[in-house]
């Protein structure tokens, strides 16, 4: 499914159920009473989630940061703009602004990842997707020309992303070992994560570090400028 898929079947998803119209049918922002209850007892008052959120090292997840940390994203914006819960709207601007309630300020903490985001309380998955999907539409999530961002000191656009993670996924240990020459501890590494989703992830592989992303970037590029030549 690729990222346009995505975002078309959680808009129909989210229309299906009436998110629009009723804030509090989120999951993410509901009263549970005992079980909120059992959560603080627990001293957990936010959603547990293992996995890395999906957004993570995509565009869209780029774009929901700097939505998030611009200036003029303000808690009425998240609440009435984008229809999140109020006191998941609070607590991420909280957040951001730090202390003083003030944005741009000594002690601001902006958002470095989309985990950070998930771990505020009231936040889960559905409220992501929301922000998501708002970013999309006002313009934050970068394009095909536009920088992803930077990993173990290699910066990629979107459009090298994309290709570094088409090649490394369809070359197997040998060919990632011989051809392209990487160490051979990070070939082995990174046959065995595959299929791997970003450029994210596979910086985040064990032996793979600024080394073995230029060499596989370099070698998606040149590729990539073969196939259109």
């Amino acid at each position: 499914m690729n990222r346009s898929t995505s975002i078309l079947t959680i808009l129909a998803t989210l229309s299906l159920m009436g998110c629009a119209g009723d804030k509090c049918a989120d999951s993410d922002c509901s009263d549970t009473g005992a079980e909120e209850l059992r959560a603080e007892a627990d001293g957990d008052l936010s959603e547990i989630a293992e996995a890395r959120s999906a957004w993570e090292g995509t565009p869209e997840g780029v774009g929901l940061l700097d939505f998030l940390n611009a200036e003029e994203t303000t808690q009425n914006v998240l609440d009435y703009t984008v229809g999140l819960d109020r006191r998941a709207a609070g607590n991420l601007i909280a957040h951001r602004d730090g202390g003083d309630r003030k944005w741009g300020t000594s002690d601001d903490d902006i958002y470095n990842n989309v985990d950070e985001v998930d771990a505020v309380r009231f936040v889960g998955p559905r409220t992501l997707d929301r922000m998501v999907i708002f970013a999309l539409r006002q313009g934050f999530v970068p394009g095909a020309g536009d920088v992803l961002g930077v990993y173990d000191g290699v910066s990629f656009t979107v459009e090298q992303a994309d290709a570094t993670i088409k090649l490394v996924n369809i070359l197997d240990e040998e060919a990632l070992d011989i051809d392209l020459g990487l160490n051979a501890r990070a070939a082995a590494s990174i046959a065995a994560a595959q299929p791997i989703a970003t450029v994210d992830g596979l910086s985040r592989l064990y032996f793979v570090g600024q080394s073995a992303l230029s060499t596989i970037k370099n070698a998606a590029v040149a590729t990539g400028a073969q196939q259109q030549n």
